[in-house]
């Protein structure tokens, strides 16, 4: 009678080998677990959020230095406009009407200037007036919109068209439209101290100082000035 071995009835392990080995290492390897999953994901969620964010912030201060930038300009371009034209007004008393010059300062914050100049070529808007160098100037504060805030625009006017002249009869440029302040004062002889009254429009004060602020702080208070 011949009795089971070792192993009985069961058959003994066998070990794998060759390329059956590899596979299953390999079926075994890939398997991944429900908690890496979430885990993986998790971090890959996290890695996403912060190139987020800093993208976000990168387009938040570039926007931010592109306003600050194109405020300069502005400004910049506003001050030499003044400059420009008040070194080159000029006033013929013998003709009033055309050579007045006006101020309007009822609003000591935003103010009205209107004169009359012999303007450079380089000024701004003198394309539009060719062979015209002797124009009305006036800059103006006006509403820019809803929100109660303010812009500076420069007007010109030919003083001397020829009838049928194809030269547009005025022109309005928007120097900036985030004004806050836009001040005009004289110097008067008789308290010899700064006016904000000018009432001879037949001839120039002895000086003139020009005020602008651009933007506003929180508290509705101009910006800086120049």
């Amino acid at each position: 009678m011949r009795t089971a071995g070792k192993w009985g009835a069961q058959r003994p392990p066998v070990a794998l080998t060759g390329r059956r080995a590899w596979s299953h290492a390999a079926r075994k390897g890939r398997a991944f677990t429900l908690i890496e999953v979430l885990v993986a994901v998790a971090i890959l969620g996290s890695v996403v959020t912060a190139i987020y964010a800093s993208w976000t912030a990168v387009l938040r201060a570039a926007k931010v230095g592109n306003s600050a930038a194109d405020e300069v300009q502005r400004m910049r371009i506003a001050r030499q406009a003044l400059e420009q034209s008040l070194a080159a007004a000029v006033l013929y008393a013998g003709n009033p009407r055309l050579y007045s010059f006006e101020t309007d300062t009822t609003d000591e914050k935003f103010a009205l200037l209107s004169f009359v100049a012999h303007l450079p070529e380089d000024f701004p808007g003198s394309g539009m007036f060719p062979n015209q160098p002797l124009r009305r100037v006036t800059f103006a504060s006006q509403p820019a919109g809803k929100g109660g805030s303010m812009s500076l625009v420069l007007r010109q006017t030919s003083v001397l068209t020829p009838t049928n002249s194809p030269i547009e009869e005025s022109y309005t440029l928007t120097l900036t439209p985030n004004l806050g302040f836009f001040g005009v004062e004289f110097w008067s002889t008789n308290l010899n101290d700064w006016d904000v009254e000018w009432l001879q429009t037949n001839q120039f004060p002895k000086m003139l100082r020009v005020t602008l602020g651009f933007g506003s702080t929180p508290n509705g208070a101009s910006g800086p000035a120049v």
